[in-house]
C-alpha cells in the first residue's frame, strides 16, 4: 500500500469510487426497444393505416454501423435494415425533448403496404431510404412507444427537421 493509502484512508477510497463509479455507469449497455426480436401493434392512425403491426428481427448490436436487422410490414412484405448508428437528438415531431434514436438504411423501398399507400411517395420516383427508431412517452401511461421516423432523402437524416421526412408512426411495445 502506498503512502497515501496509509495517512489518508478515506479521501483514497472516496477517490476511488469516483473514479471507477464513473466507469463503472459508462460501461452499462444501452439497450431499446427496437433491438428486441418482437412484433409491435400499430398505435398512431398512420401506422394502423399505412403498416399495420410491424415485426422487428431484433439487433443486440445498438448504434453499430453495418449491423443488420430486418422489419416485416403486417402485409408479409420485408426488408433489410443496416444501422447507420445513434444519436441523442429531436427526433419526435410532437416533442422539443431529445432522445435516443438509432437510424436504419433500407435495403429497398418496401412498395406497396396497407390500403395501397407506400412508406413515401411513389416507390420509384420517391423512395424510402431510411427509418429511424426511437422510444416514445404516451400520455398517462407507463409503457413507452416505439416511434419510426421515414425519411426518403439520400443523406441520413440527423434529427426529425432532416430534408424529406415522409412520416412517422407509432406503435404499442404492450
Amino acid at each position: 500500500m502506498t503512502i497515501w493509502q496509509h495517512r489518508y484512508p478515506v479521501a483514497f477510497t472516496i477517490a476511488a469510487c469516483l473514479v471507477c463509479g464513473s466507469v463503472w455507469a459508462q460501461s452499462a449497455a444501452e439497450h431499446h426497444i427496437w433491438q428486441d426480436k418482437r412484433k409491435f401493434e400499430p398505435y398512431s392512425r398512420t401506422a394502423k393505416s399505412i403498416t399495420g403491426a410491424t415485426r422487428l428481427s431484433g439487433n443486440p448490436d445498438f448504434a453499430t454501423p453495418g449491423s443488420k436487422m430486418a422489419m416485416t410490414f403486417g402485409n408479409g412484405k420485408k426488408v433489410g435494415l443496416t444501422s447507420v448508428g445513434a444519436s441523442w437528438r429531436q427526433w419526435d415531431e410532437t416533442d422539443d425533448r431529445k432522445a435516443t434514436a438509432e437510424v436504419f438504411m433500407l435495403s429497398r423501398n418496401p412498395g406497396s403496404l396497407r390500403n395501397g399507400y407506400t412508406l413515401c411517395g411513389a416507390p420509384k420516383s420517391d423512395p424510402a431510404q431510411y427509418v429511424v427508431f426511437l422510444e416514445r412517452s404516451t400520455f398517462g401511461d407507463s409503457s413507452p412507444l416505439l416511434g419510426m421516423a421515414v425519411f426518403g432523402s439520400k443523406e441520413v437524416p440527423h434529427d426529425i427537421n432532416s430534408q424529406r421526412v415522409c412520416g412517422t408512426f407509432s406503435y404499442s411495445t404492450d
